[in-house]
């Protein structure tokens, strides 16, 4: 599998921590006795995350057009035309409908007439598995070339709107003021080479209450077990010191499991979810920060979008070159562990 082409897009309303915080208070204004103590542990927070800014929909901008642009963006990188794309793998947790794929929506807008197309969700790890699945197709020689796609540009729908119930929840929803919007598109098509890229993916079982975005039936689904973080529908919460904790752990031993995950590497891409917490996982796979491509910073949590727009970035800015060889790391939600590697050819 090559990759072609990867492009990003973001919105265009660049929002800095002191603008989250105001927007925060005027939303939880019937709290106003608490204010001070959320402004603390907010800056608190973001200090510790190393978030300084998340951009995100401006009045009038929607996730379909930020996507739109960042898929024309990398096909015109990849050199081609919508009608050399014969599958479309939407991947993310950023969607308008359940039913029918959102894959077919981005199909119809970027005339994809040619394309299969479907969706991957595995949370913040889904770019990851659509990558895997499409070398899948690319191996074994029934499609070309393959789009990959996502807009995860969800913050005012699962968690920019939505008001504490009670002021203990801040800590749950900590991790949604960090949260940034950005699309990414990525072009990969077969170019004879079967093991350039290399995927290990697991799963830790009785972790996926740690962070959710519940759906109203949530109860239907959940087999009667108690949620370490408080659900509440279509609201997007995250235990985050558990989940970091245990994440870390997780990343860990996967990495130590798989001997075809040993470097030397030239470059690492991550799931930047926070300064903290790549700094741990950097520190416990023995990778100097110097070699890790950052994000969060100037970005926040973009989700599954996360490492594509490192990618996109890295690319842009010469630091992705020929003939490196790179390290891709994520620790999502489910719990999910997920790594791959490549050359960059």
């Amino acid at each position: 599998m090559k990759l072609l082409s990867v492009a990003h897009a973001v919105p265009t309303d660049r929002v800095d921590n002191d603008r989250e915080i105001r927007d925060f208070c005027r939303l939880n204004w019937m709290w106003w006795p608490l204010h001070g103590i959320f402004r603390r542990k907010l800056r608190q927070g973001f200090k510790l995350t190393g978030t300084r800014y998340r951009h995100r929909r401006a009045p009038g901008e929607t996730a379909a057009a930020v996507g739109v642009r960042a898929a024309q963006d990398a096909l015109a990188k990849a050199g081609i035309a919508p009608r050399d794309i014969d599958m479309l793998i939407y991947v993310g947790v950023g969607r308008g409908v359940l039913e029918p794929a959102t894959a077919n929506v981005f199909q119809t807008l970027l005339g994809l007439e040619r394309a299969t197309g479907f969706d991957v969700l595995d949370a913040c790890a889904s770019w990851v598995r659509g990558m895997a699945v499409a070398q899948g197709f690319l191996n074994q020689g029934s499609h070309k070339t393959i789009l990959i796609l996502n807009a995860e540009l969800n913050h005012a729908e699962y968690d920019g709107g939505r008001p504490l119930r009670r002021p203990s929840d801040l800590y749950y929803r900590f991790a949604g003021h960090t949260i940034g919007e950005a699309a990414t598109a990525t072009v990969v098509t077969d170019d004879g080479q079967r093991d350039n890229f290399y995927f290990s993916m697991r799963n830790w079982p009785g972790t996926n209450d740690l962070c959710q975005i519940p759906l109203p039936h949530f109860a239907e689904f959940d087999g009667g077990r108690p949620s370490r973080s408080p659900r509440r529908p279509l609201v997007f919460v995250a235990a985050s010191r558990e989940l970091l904790t245990t994440a870390v752990a997780k990343l860990t031993e996967h990495y130590r499991s798989d001997p075809r995950l040993a470097g030397p590497y030239d470059l690492h891409f991550c799931h930047d979810v926070s300064d903290y917490s790549t700094k741990l996982v950097a520190k416990a796979l023995d990778v100097p920060l110097s070699m890790v491509y950052r994000t969060h910073e100037r970005f926040g949590n973009t989700v599954s979008a996360s490492i594509p727009l490192g990618l996109s970035l890295a690319l842009a800015e010469g630091r992705l070159k020929r003939g490196m060889n790179v390290l891709l790391t994520c620790g999502s939600a489910g719990l999910t562990t997920a790594y791959a590697r490549f050359r960059y050819d």
